[in-house]
Formats: C-alpha cells, sequence, structure tokens
C-alpha cells in the first residue's frame, strides 16, 4: 500500500517538480549567458555553499575560514541572508566599537534570533571581532561592508546558488553520507538544483568524511562535471567541548563520557549529530528533533524537561545554532549544555595555502 501511494504522491507532484527544476535551470542559463548580470564587488568575494538541502556543514566552515582569515590579519566579513528570521531590511552583528554611533550599531551575540536569524547569531557568538552583515542583498551588503569596515574579504555563507553576486573562489560543500540528494531535486530528492551545478565549483570540500562513504564514486562524479584538476579536500568536525547555556561556562568534552542525555536540535541533520555525541562517548537516552530552524516554545521545553526527568538522564544537550533559540525559556533545574564542534581534516594546510593563494592572485 505504501509503495502505491507513493506512486500517486510522485504522479502528483511531478509536474510541479519539473516546472520548478526548469525554473531553476532557467534561471542558471540566464547567469551564464549573461542575459541576467552578476555584481562585482572590489573585495575579494568567497562563496560557501552546498547542493542540497540540509546541514553540510556550511556554517563551521565559515566560521573556520573567517577565523583563519582574522589570524592573517585580512579584514573579513561575513554576509548572510538571516535565513528564519522576523524582521525586513539590513541588520548587523559584532559591529566595530569605532564604527558604534547609535544604539542599533552594536548588538551582542544574546540578541533575538527572530530579529538576526539563529545562524548570524551562533557565529556573532563566536566570531566576536568579524562584522556580520544580514541582508537579501549581498551585493548591497557587500558595498556596505567596505564603506563602514573597509572590508577585503566577504565570506558568503550559503552562497552557491546567489548567482547575481560574483565571486573569486567558489567552495561547494558535498555531505559525505549523501553527497548527491538521492541524484533527484526536490520534492523527489534533496537537490536544490540540478547535479551539473557542481561545474561552478572552485574547491569541493566533502564534509563528515570521518564517516564511511563510496569515495571513488563520489570523486568520479566530481571530476566529472568539475574537471580532473578540481581541488577536493576532505574535512570533519568533533565535538571539543560543551558549553552549559546557564552561566556561558565550558567544559572538555571527555567530562561528559558516560553521561546519558536527551538530545534536543532543530537542524538539517539531526542523526548527525547525535552520531557525534555517541562518537565522544556520551549515551543517548532519547532524542527530541524539531524542524530546521524551529521556534522552540516554552511547550516544547517543558516536554523535554519531563522527558529527561522521566529517563533519569544527567542533562539536555542541544547544539549552538539551537541555543540561540532556546534563550529565555524556562528548564528547572535539568542543565542544557550546547555542544561545541571543531573542524579537523588532513588537508587543513592544503586549504589555507588555497585561501591565501587565491587573495594573492587578486591582488596582482
Amino acid at each position: 500500500m505504501m509503495a502505491k501511494n507513493e506512486k500517486w504522491k510522485r504522479a502528483l507532484l511531478w509536474l510541479p517538480a519539473k516546472l520548478y527544476e526548469l525554473a531553476v535551470r532557467l534561471r542558471v542559463v540566464a547567469y551564464e549567458t549573461d542575459y541576467l548580470k552578476a555584481k562585482r564587488l572590489d573585495a575579494f568575494v568567497i562563496s560557501v555553499g552546498n547542493l542540497t538541502l540540509g546541514g553540510t556543514g556550511k556554517t563551521p566552515i565559515v566560521n573556520y575560514i573567517a577565523r583563519y582569515l582574522k589570524r592573517e590579519d585580512r579584514a573579513a566579513a561575513i554576509l548572510t541572508r538571516g535565513y528564519g528570521r522576523a524582521s525586513k531590511g539590513r541588520r548587523v552583528l559584532n559591529w566595530p566599537d569605532k564604527k558604534a554611533a547609535g544604539e542599533a550599531r552594536k548588538h551582542p551575540p544574546e540578541a533575538r534570533y527572530q530579529e538576526f536569524g539563529d545562524e548570524p547569531l551562533m557565529l556573532a557568538r563566536a566570531l566576536p571581532d568579524v562584522p556580520i552583515v544580514i541582508d537579501r542583498n549581498r551585493y548591497e551588503s557587500g558595498l556596505f561592508a567596505q564603506q563602514e569596515f573597509h572590508t577585503e574579504v566577504m565570506i558568503l555563507d550559503d552562497g552557491y546558488q546567489h548567482l547575481a553576486l560574483e565571486r573569486d573562489l567558489n567552495i561547494l560543500l558535498l555531505d559525505a553520507t549523501d553527497p548527491f540528494g538521492a541524484f533527484e531535486m526536490v520534492p523527489f530528492g534533496r537537490l536544490r538544483e540540478p547535479l551539473y551545478g557542481l561545474k561552478r565549483a572552485d574547491v569541493v570540500i566533502i564534509t563528515r568524511a570521518d564517516k564511511p562513504f563510496d569515495q571513488a564514486q563520489t570523486v568520479a562524479i566530481i571530476k566529472l562535471f568539475c574537471g580532473a584538476q578540481i581541488p577536493i579536500l576532505y574535512f570533519y568536525s568533533t565535538i571539543t567541548t560543551l558549553r552549559l547555556l546557564t552561566t556561558n561556562e565550558v567544559y572538555a568534552a571527555s567530562e561528559f563520557v558516560g553521561w546519558n542525555v536527551v538530545v534536543m536540535c532543530g537542524i538539517g541533520n539531526p542523526q548527525a549529530f547525535s552520531e557525534d555525541l555517541l562518537g565522544v562517548g556520551i549515551n543517548i537516552a532519547a532524542e527530541h528533533f524539531f524542524q530546521d530552524h524551529h521556534p522552540y516554545t516554552q511547550a516544547d521545553m517543558d516536554s523535554a524537561v519531563q522527558l529527561t526527568a522521566e529517563l533519569g538522564a544527567d542533562a539536555i544537550i542541544t547544539t549552538e545554532k539551537d541555543a540561540t533559540r532556546l534563550a529565555g525559556l524556562l528548564h528547572g533545574d535539568i542543565p542544557i549544555y550546547a555542544a561545541q564542534l571543531e573542524i579537523a581534516s588532513d588537508d587543513e594546510v592544503r586549504f589555507k595555502s588555497l585561501l591565501l593563494r587565491a587573495l594573492l592572485r587578486k591582488q596582482k
């Protein structure tokens, strides 16, 4: 019966799905043929994005790049649309003190996610010295960052499909466990655009590369679209510390080995988060999953707290992204920790060299 229902569902969705795919293809072709003109900033533009729906680790990679550029004394800013925010227009997080000249020009990381979006707030906490400009129009926000902050490097968070702005380095992320989204566009698969969108990539980073996957097939498909010389790098993340939300105290992940916890999160790939917790020796008593960017209510929190108490679990563990949406909710005596990830790779030196060489080519 389920198979029959799925066939009917697919038949009903086929026409709207194909019309959507056609619209996506036409948009890409319009930019490729210069029917639609992409705009260029004076600053060096790095785009970080993916081909599929769901979490592939974009925000941690953006964090990684911004942190590295800061260490290299490069004036960087992050441009993002602030997905899921209720506000309109431009918002800025981490406005440098010397530029702060009004009430709205300096926003702490504890600001409301409804105004800024959860991912920008998470980045603001992790990168207090890096301006984050939130605006649907990345070109206008880039001009703003150049004028206000003298930014020399713009990092586009989730920018792979934002074709209206030219970029100097197009970084594509693929999740090792599902790199090509079942080879179909939504709603039948997880692709945001047809697979030939791979060819726009200058660099491909395979995330969660510590998990089992068919490396030979993945590489073959990448090279089929991108050419044999495309740099392919392998990254993964590990949970290194956990932050207690009530005090902001940070503890090593090793201190939680053997703990029994309830996992509470609303992210693109919640199962991957659970696997990361298991990987550092934390036992999962229950999983309380929500849709990505879920706007938590007190009822959601009460349900998780009650479940934790009934199971006799030690704590609730969530993500830093979710922590921005849990702020202000009451949770009694049940401790809640946000797990903090650290990016790792055997290709780190190669990636940093690639970034610097691309920047130097732009300056010549």
